[in-house]
């Protein structure tokens, strides 16, 4: 999907990125949770930290839609009946994963005990299915009728939401994750986006800070998915 349609469109291309970015970093999730040795109680808390940052931006990246998207979408005559119902009660399944989820990172941060790593695994991999099918229909279905609905001021919204939920301590990998994200496909068009202060921070800081990261979350700096960005 082409992520403009036209002088002044609405960039929805900004929003696949974005829903890679949050299937990437949950499929990954799952591996880096199991390999937590029980009593590592460092390694937990920052897989853990990484997560609770993850869920905060995916919680706002949902409620944005909620409050900005399917509103103007309900009554319109020429969208497919139960589309958006159907986009709502995926929201509500995944909301459900995702509170399992975090219910389960304080006492494992804290702790690094198997049964907890392995409950937070399993609530893991619980949420991707629900994920994919969701990301995968609002690509689908949901963005080809953003053009002629949304203004790109009315668009540029969940953006900033976004952007704004992302906590600040975690701002820099989450950016270079993006660019991963991005792939060969769209990393031309992500880097356009980013104001020309923040293109240079990224170019010579943000991929090696992912790794760095990854490293201290996996112990494992070969399996490094970013090192490749």
């Amino acid at each position: 999907m082409s992520a403009s349609h036209g002088p002044g469109a609405p960039d929805t291309g900004e929003m696949v990125v974005v829903h890679r970015l949050f299937l990437q970093e949950y499929a990954a999730a799952v591996a880096l949770i199991r390999a937590v040795a029980p009593g590592d109680t460092a390694r937990a808390a920052a897989v853990a930290a990484h997560l609770a940052a993850l869920g905060q931006m995916l919680t706002e990246h949902h409620l944005a839609e909620d409050e900005l998207v399917w509103p103007r979408l309900a009554h319109d005559p020429a969208v497919e009946a139960g589309l958006v119902a159907r986009m709502e009660e995926q929201h509500e399944r995944i909301a459900a994963a995702l509170d399992r989820l975090e219910r389960a990172l304080p006492p494992w941060g804290a702790r690094a005990e198997p049964d907890l790593r392995d409950e937070l695994a399993d609530a893991c991999t619980a949420l991707l299915p629900a994920l994919e099918e969701h990301l995968g229909d609002e690509e689908q279905h949901i963005l080809p009728l953003v053009p002629g609905r949304f203004t790109a001021a009315q668009w540029a919204q969940l953006s900033e939401r976004g952007r704004a939920a992302v906590p600040r301590a975690h701002r820099l990998y989450m950016l270079a994750a993006l660019g991963e994200a991005a792939g060969p496909d769209r990393r031309q068009e992500f880097l356009r986006r980013l104001p020309a202060p923040v293109r240079l921070l990224y170019r010579a800081a943000g991929p090696r800070l992912r790794r760095r990261t990854w490293q201290r979350l996996s112990g494992a700096p070969a399996k490094d998915p970013a090192a490749a960005a």
